[in-house]
């Protein structure tokens, strides 16, 4: 749910995730407007940081997301999405922001 890092805020168009992200290889250019308006939404949220705006998002669109986590620190991030929600106009402000996905075969063993 967060695009492989992309939607954490960790990387921005000036600093670019390393390597190949095969199923996410969107240039970060084109997600900066989406990655700005997550970080003034989390400001707005006492802080919340981009990866914590785009879980709730993801919760208040009816689904449950399942990030994943390299170490304690992340879990604990992730975990930050909860017990708070976006508002309507920042549920919708961030939909008109983001991308139309699609399932991978790869990433969806096909189904």
């Amino acid at each position: 749910p967060l695009a492989m890092g992309r939607l954490t805020g960790k990387y921005s168009a000036a600093n670019k995730p390393r390597g190949t992200r095969f199923f996410s290889n969107y240039p970060m250019d084109k997600l900066e407007p989406l990655l700005a308006a997550m970080r003034d939404i989390g400001e707005r949220h006492g802080g919340k940081t981009p990866a914590q705006v785009a879980l709730n998002w993801i919760i208040c669109k009816g689904a449950v997301p399942i990030p994943g986590a390299k170490n304690a620190r992340q879990a604990a991030d992730n975990a930050g999405a909860l017990g708070w929600r976006l508002s309507e106009d920042e549920v919708d402000r961030l939909s008109a922001l983001g991308r139309v996905g699609k399932t991978s075969v790869w990433q969806h063993d096909g189904r």
